[in-house]
């Protein structure tokens, strides 16, 4: 029963997770930027994203837990770390970083707003790498303990 609890604490932890990233990248964000105008649709992704990262932090965290119960993880630990230190760094460095410059770039004149842009630019280029790590390791994460589930 423990064990069973703890197998579906793990399974719903790492499919909200990659669900999240799936819903958030490829139906979220290109319909707020579709709709919206370049710098509202920035803004309203502002807000999502602490909520977006803290379903990582918070299934991350479980499926630790779940994994530390459940013995021997082998494989599953690197793409659980793949995963944990994509989401740490997108979460907590790039994406402050880049909040910092979308505010920079409202004040600034107009020719520092170049350079800023840049800057964004590849903050956001790094950020989209990291979610793909994030996302294809959880894939694998979910590929690994298929394995082990019989039907």
């Amino acid at each position: 029963m423990i064990s069973t609890l703890i197998n579906f604490i793990y399974l719903l932890s790492l499919v909200s997770w990659i669900g999240s990233i799936i819903f958030f990248s490829f139906f979220v964000a290109p319909v707020v930027f579709k709709i919206l105008e370049r710098e509202k649709a920035g803004e309203v992704v502002g807000i999502i994203f602490p909520r977006y990262y803290m379903i990582g932090y918070v299934s991350g965290i479980l499926v630790l837990m779940a994994l530390l119960l459940n013995g021997p993880a082998g494989l599953k630990w690197c793409a659980w770390g793949v995963m944990m230190v994509g989401t740490a760094c997108a979460g907590l460095v790039v994406n402050p970083k880049a909040k910092i410059l979308k505010e920079q770039l409202k004040d600034s004149p107009e020719a520092e707003k170049t350079t800023l842009e840049v800057r964004f630019k590849n903050l956001h280029s790094l950020s989209v790498k990291l979610n793909g790590a994030v996302l294809f390791a959880g894939l694998w994460l979910l590929w690994l303990s298929a394995e082990k589930i019989p039907i």
